[in-house]
C-alpha cells in the first residue's frame, strides 16, 4: 500500500480528460437534446472542439445526435447500468453473509 501511495503522487492529470467529463455532465443536466453551441458555451470549449469531443464520445455511445441537437447516450446508462448490478450483487452477498452469522451456519 505505501508504493501505491507513493506512485499515485507521480500521476499527471490527462487534461484531455476534464472536458470529455464536463460536457457528459452538462448533458446529464439537460432535460432536452441541446445544440453543440449550447454545449460548447456550457463547458466554455470552442465551438469545432466541441464536436471533435461530442464525435469521439458518440463512437462510444456516451452522447446521441438527435438531428443538430446532442444528448446523453447509452453508453452512460451501460456504465450506470453495470455499477448498479455490481451493487445490488454485493448488498445481497452482504444479506446472505449475514443472515449466516445471525443464523450460526459459519
Amino acid at each position: 500500500m505505501e508504493s501505491e501511495a507513493k506512485n499515485e503522487k507521480s500521476y499527471r492529470r490527462i487534461k484531455a480528460v476534464t472536458p470529455t467529463l464536463e460536457i457528459l455532465i452538462f448533458l446529464a443536466n439537460q432535460r432536452e437534446p441541446v445544440s453543440g453551441q449550447a454545449v460548447s458555451d456550457g463547458v466554455g470549449l470552442k465551438y469545432d472542439t466541441t464536436l471533435c469531443y461530442l464525435a469521439s464520445l458518440e463512437d462510444f455511445r456516451f452522447v446521441e445526435k438527435i438531428g443538430e441537437h446532442w444528448e446523453l447516450g447509452m453508453g452512460a446508462a451501460m456504465l450506470w447500468a453495470k455499477m448498479k448490478a455490481k451493487k445490488q450483487e454485493a448488498k445481497a452477498q452482504a444479506v446472505r453473509d449475514i443472515e449466516l452469522l445471525e443464523n450460526g451456519d459459519v
